[in-house]
Parts: C-alpha cells; structure tokens; sequence
C-alpha cells in the first residue's frame, strides 16, 4: 500500500468598500494522502485516515467520496456514477462529519467494497470539507467579516488483481531530446498512453553515451497514469558535456518490472 501525507492551508481574497476582517486561516493535513491496495472482486477492504488539524481555528469537517478520472491528459473528479471505473458509490466513512480544534486528530475508518464483477484499476477520491465551526461575527462598524473554508482529497487507487487485466505495459508515443545549451540542462521527454483496463505508474532511466561509453545517468521521476490517460514523462541532466555526438539509452519500465529501451542521438554544439 502506497502511503503520502498531504496538507492544506486555505486563503482568499475579497474586495468591499468596507474594512474587512479576515479569521485567522484553517488549516488541514490527512494521512496518507494516496491509498493505493490491491483488493480482489467481491472483497473489502476497511483502512483508515488520519485528519489533523495543525493551525489555530477550529472547524468542523464532513467526509464523502467522489469519482476521479481523466480528460484524457488531466485530473477530472465528479459525483459518484460520473465516470467509469467508479469506486466512489462504494466507499463508506466513519465518522462523516467531525469537528476539529486546534492540535486535534481524528481518525476516519474507511471501508472499501469492491463489485463480485470488477475488473481492473477502479478509482476515487476522498474528500475532507472544512467549514466555521461557528458562523463569524463582527462588533458594530469593523465591517464585514471574511470566512474562508476548504477542502483537501485523498485518491484511492484499486487494482483488482484479477487474471483478466491486460497485459501492464505503457505505449510509447514520442520521444524529445533537447540538446543543452550554456543556459539550459539537456532535456529528456517521453510521452505514454496507458491502453491497459488498470492503471499503470511508468518511470525511466537514462544514459548518455559518448563513442559507447556511459558519461552520466539521470532519471526520469514516475507519473501515475489511469486506464486511457497519456502524460509525459520528463527528466533532466545538469552536467557539462564537451562538443559532439551523443547517444541517449532511454530505459522505459511501465509496470512490475516490464521495461522497453530506445535510443536517440543528440549534438552538444
């Protein structure tokens, strides 16, 4: 399981002609931030957030779970039954709704039920909404008063595991080289759709050769790509390299070790 620790804090801006006071800003932190398990059809699975308060103003929260998918390239998120491979309609919280004062925890039990027929990835995001926990008010002629609320998501990332997922290996579409030059580092980037039924977390290695021999290594950090979705996997190398030719050794790995190497030649001027 994938573990990541996010936090929040909220601002905003408002423009009146009278003075306005601004409460001081809600603050918000969850653990983990990704649940990322592997559960097979028809199981469940019962695990936990942990939401922390660490500022100064206490709110309350309320806890609901919606869809997350794609356009294509980008994030999209929806209410539950908006896009395929919805996990949202299935995801229980305890407690829903909490209030939080400053320094405090509360840990909210989440439980997974995963459909007897699912197959591959399925996906959702949890929500945790911070509103007042009482309603803000001004004394007379400080002008209106400003409150500001928020919220923070928690992706949960299935796979079912089942032998009917297609084979786990990202299409390569297109590979850029951009020579370095005495202000920018070389640049090294590789665009990846993922035509799997799950979703895939590619990475890349590079090497860079000169007359076959290897004079420095970088990498290429990993993204997270849902079933259908392109990204671009980029990297960059920030040491000198003398005037000539250049080979670049790209070594793609798509997902459990299935990897596809590709070379590409480049010129330092």
């Amino acid at each position: 399981m994938r573990r990541f620790l996010s936090s929040i804090t909220m601002a905003g801006a408002l423009t009146l002609s009278a003075p306005v006071l601004v409460h001081a800003l809600p603050e918000l932190a969850i653990s983990p931030a990704v649940l990322e398990v592997k559960v097979a059809p028809g199981q469940a699975l019962a695990t936990e957030i942990v939401v922390q308060n660490p500022g100064t103003v206490a709110y309350r929260v309320s806890v609901y779970s919606w869809d997350m998918w794609h356009d294509g390239r980008n994030r999209r998120y929806g209410p539950p039954g908006t896009f395929p491979q919805s996990l949202a309609q299935r995801i229980a919280a305890s407690p829903a709704t909490f209030a939080l004062t400053p320094g405090q925890k509360q840990a909210v039990q989440l439980t997974l039920d995963v459909p007897a027929d699912a197959k591959g990835g399925h996906y959702a995001v949890v929500f945790f909404e911070m509103t007042p926990a009482t309603e803000p008010t001004a004394r007379t002629g400080q002008g209106p008063v400003l409150a500001i609320a928020g919220r923070i998501g928690a992706s949960v990332i299935v796979d079912t595991a089942t032998t009917g997922a297609t084979l786990r290996l990202g299409k390569i579409e297109n590979v850029a080289v951009t020579s370095p030059t005495a202000t920018e580092p070389l640049r090294v980037a590789t665009e990846i759709a993922n035509a799997t039924d799950t979703h895939l977390r590619p990475y890349a290695a590079a090497v860079i050769l000169r007359d076959k021999r290897p004079v420095g290594r970088f990498t290429l950090p990993a993204i997270l790509l849902l079933p259908g979705q392109r990204g671009v996997l980029e990297g960059t190398w920030a040491g000198t390299l003398r005037p000539g030719e250049y080979t670049v050794l790209l070594t793609v790995v798509s997902s459990d070790g299935k990897a596809e190497t590709l070379e590409r030649r480049f010129n330092v001027d």
